[in-house]
Parts: C-alpha cells; structure tokens; sequence
C-alpha cells in the first residue's frame, strides 16, 4: 500500500454544521449505531466472507475501536455517518468486484470524487460532497479477517494513524466488503 496517496482534505465549517444532512445520522457516536444483520463478530479469525450479514457488525465494532483509540489519545469521538457509511462501503465492494486496491478506482475517482458523484464503480449512494462535506479523506486495508486485525494494521501505520487520531474530523462511516470480507475502508469527514 502506498502511504503517499491521500486524498486532499477540504475543512469545511459552516453555520448549518448541527443540523441534520441527507445520508447522515444526528448525534450519533460509539456504541449508539444499531449493528444490522445480526451475528457475533468475534473476530479472531473468522472470515465474514462466509456469512456477509456479520459485516455490519464488524463495521460497527471498527467503529468503537477507532473511538477507544481516540479517547485514549484524548481526542473526541466520531459520530456514525451513513452517507460515509456508503460510500465506504461502496468503495470496498468495487475494490472486491474489480480487482484494485487503491485510493483512486479504476475511472480515477478519488474518496471525494466517488462521495460528490455518489458511486464507486457499479455502487450508488447519495451524495455527500460538497455537502456536508467539503472532501474526504480515507483509509483502506485489505487482506484483515477482523476488525482487531484492521486496526493494529492501521494504527501501526503513519499515516492511518493520523486520519484515525485527527481531531479536526467530526464523522466516519466504516465500509466491509460483502463479498470477500476482506477489503475494508475509512471515510472521515468534518461538518
């Protein structure tokens, strides 16, 4: 993985940034998502490739993960975002689907590019770009069977680390692969 390429992060403030936007949940925060699709999501090594409902488990479970880290740094936590929810989640399924592991999918669209088009190749959501959010940024892994695994991936990374720890981000959405279970993506964004 190429920990030079990141998207340009747009800080966007804006005096409507309370209230609630298409695609996102109104103060939400860790532990207050509901999971969807049941399943233990255990982690150690079970591959939910193998029964992808588990996915919205692991998601969620990455999401507490990414706040534990954060407020053992003494940064606020995140709020769940669906519409980053999707477009992460878009994002893993076209990595999957196509075959590329990259920030920048094969049409050369990048976290912002796909959350302003509201795709990720054959995947729709609603758009989220520029409104809410003026850019994104993003962290993706492949190749993890559980969220533990993810995350000591990413927070012995630099760069993962940074947008993981970044007070200045406000919202996340969490996106597994349904189908392999094994590409994963971060979309962070500040409203």
């Amino acid at each position: 993985m190429k920990l030079t390429r990141y998207a340009v992060i747009v800080m966007f403030v804006a005096a409507f940034a309370l209230m609630t936007f298409p695609g996102c949940s109104s103060g939400k925060s860790s532990g207050s998502r509901s999971s969807g699709g049941g399943g233990g999501g255990g982690g150690g090594g079970y591959d939910p490739g193998s029964n992808p409902a588990d996915a919205a488990q692991y998601e969620q479970d990455v999401f507490n993960m990414v706040n534990d880290e954060r407020a053992t740094a003494g940064v606020g936590p995140l709020a769940w975002c669906d519409g980053l929810h999707a477009c992460a989640k878009a994002h893993s399924n076209d990595m999957c689907d196509r075959g590329f592991f990259d920030h920048t999918n094969p049409d050369g669209e990048g976290p912002s590019d796909r959350g302003r088009l509201g795709h990720a190749g054959s995947y729709t959501f609603q758009s989220i770009v520029p409104s809410p959010y003026g850019g994104l940024a993003e962290n993706i892994a492949m190749g993890q069977t559980s969220p533990a695994q993810v995350m000591n991936g990413w927070m012995n990374s630099s760069g993962h680390r940074a947008n993981i720890l970044n007070g200045g981000y406000t919202h996340i959405g969490v996106g597994l692969c349904n189908g392999c279970g094994t590409h994963w993506t971060q979309n962070f964004g500040s409203r």
